[in-house]
This record gives structure tokens, sequence and C-alpha cells, in this order.
């Protein structure tokens, strides 16, 4: 995977035409990383982004990516699987309360929660009214039968999900999607946390495709880009610590 740098404008953090080029080159070369770690299938690809703490970037990444992979003619859902602390709908300015708790509570249609957004092909569908029951819902029948009839809809589905240091709510979608994406940052995510997570999804039989590590230093990126690049494989194929 890729390196993402820091944002200098904490504001506007989707990437646009106006992005530093590194920038959207870094989410280029993501989506093509990500292309090529689920070879071989033509269907429906469901991607979940987790992290092991708040605070490393996580929905920032999946947005951007969604945008990224939304760029070249594929149908891409965004769903905010964050029952907890939601954040997509303020990323995309959405002011809609209809959204994936109301489905999973039987109250309202997929035609209801899925709402277009300005990009072109990208989709979302924000996480609605916080419930009492967040695991439940995001681990009963009705998810299952929502993912079966979205993957006929989209090219793309990314669910952005709550980080795996306090709640399993990514792992129970686990079962449903093609693989994981662990996002990290610079001088924020620790060893430890970060352990704990893979061993999570390794016991889920996760398949995890990969780790991004974002907000590294902008003035240092050249120097070590390709040294981050390879412990960052080495860490998830050795399971060494790679900071």
């Amino acid at each position: 995977m890729s390196n993402i740098s820091s944002q200098s404008n904490r504001v506007d953090r989707i990437i646009s035409d106006r992005s530093p080029f590194e920038l959207v080159e870094a989410y280029r070369n993501l989506r093509t990383n990500i292309y090529f770690s689920i070879p071989g299938k033509e269907l429906c690809k469901k991607i979940i982004f987790t992290s092991s703490m708040p605070t490393e970037g996580k929905t920032t990444t999946s947005v951007n990516l969604a945008v990224t992979f939304a760029q070249t003619d594929n149908r891409v859902l965004l769903v905010d699987c964050d029952l907890r602390k939601p954040r997509i709908n303020k990323f995309l300015k959405i002011r809609e309360k209809t959204g994936l708790s109301s489905y999973l509570c039987g109250q309202a249609s997929i035609e209801e929660v899925v709402v277009k957004t300005k990009y072109n092909n990208l989709f979302v569908m924000v996480a609605g009214i916080i419930p009492p029951n967040p695991s439940e819902l995001i681990g009963g029948k009705e998810m299952v039968e929502l993912v079966a009839e979205l993957e006929k809809r989209f090219d793309y589905i990314i669910f952005d999900t709550p980080p795996l240091d306090t709640v399993s709510d990514a792992l129970v979608l686990v079962p449903l999607c093609d693989g994981v994406v662990i996002v990290a940052k610079h001088n924020v995510s620790t060893h430890p946390y970060l352990q704990k997570t893979i061993k999570k999804l390794e016991f889920a039989n996760a398949k995890i495709l990969g780790l991004i590590l974002n907000g590294f230093n902008e003035k240092k990126k050249y120097s070590y880009y390709k040294y981050e690049y390879k412990f960052k494989n080495d860490f998830i194929n050795k399971k060494e610590k790679w900071w």
C-alpha cells in the first residue's frame, strides 16, 4: 500500500482538482493496489476499512478512495457502518437522517437510504439515527440481505467501520466482504494496538488486503517512501514491527 501525506487544509479533506498532485496520485496508487489484491473477481468488490484507534484517518481515507474508485466509471457505494460515531455525513455534507440503521430496523427501503452524491458514480448510505444496539443490527440477517441486494447494483462497496480497539462491528462484516484494509497514522498508531487489530482480523478469518500509513511527514516522503512501503508489507506478512 502507498503512504498518504498529511493535508494542509483540515477543513476540506476530500480530494479535488485543487489537491496536490502527490496526494491524488497516492490515492490512485492505493486504488490500483486494492484492485489487484482481489484478483479474478468480476462481480461487486466489497471492502472493509477499519483502524486500531480513533483519529487515524480511516474515514478520510475511505471517503477519498471511494471518490477515486468512482472516477474509473465504476458505480461505488460508500456505507457508514459506524453506528456509534458516524462521520461520513459530515464529510460529504449530507443532511439526510435516514440511513443504514433505518433500513436495518425496517423503517426505510434501499431506495430511501442510498443517496447520490455530487461526485459522478458515487453513492452513499449514511449511518442514520444512532441506535441502542449497533452490534446486533450490523450482525443481523437484515445486513446479510442488504449486502446481497447492494452487490447487484454496485461495482464497489466500501464499508467504513469503527476502530477495533473498542468494538468488533467490523469483524461481523468479514464473512460478507472480500477483504479488509487497515488504516494507521504515523506517530499516532502504536504497535501493540495494531498487532491486536491484526490478530482480531485473523481470528475472524479476514483477508487483510493491506495497511495504509496515513499522515506521514510531507518533508521526508521522498527520502523514505520506499522504506515505509517495504516494511509495511513485511509487517503484514511476518508480523514484525515497522516503526
